[in-house]
């Protein structure tokens, strides 16, 4: 199995059920939400799903400069991308 081909899948469905055009949101805010989101990465030191939260600020820069296209600050915002709220309230 490919572990970078996987994660890059799973931050995509974490993306398209959670994360909406507008707004501002930190990317620690985004990093928090993923791991919500799939609870096999809510720990960083987990033993069986070790993943980093350099690892998932990766993945949201890739998947940014692809879909989003969201302004960077350089204190780690993201002008034009925010979370939904709304959505996480039926996980």
């Amino acid at each position: 199995f490919d572990r970078t081909s996987e994660l890059r899948e799973e931050f995509n469905e974490f993306a398209s059920n959670r994360l909406k055009r507008g707004g501002n949101c930190h990317r620690s805010d985004i990093v928090r939400a993923f791991r919500r989101y799939f609870a096999k990465y809510r720990r960083e030191d987990s033993e069986q799903y070790p993943l980093s939260n350099m690892e998932i600020e990766g993945l949201l820069r890739e998947w940014n400069s692809v879909n989003t296209l969201a302004e960077i600050t350089s204190t780690g915002f993201y002008n034009g991308l925010s979370i939904n709220e709304q959505a996480d309230a039926f996980r």
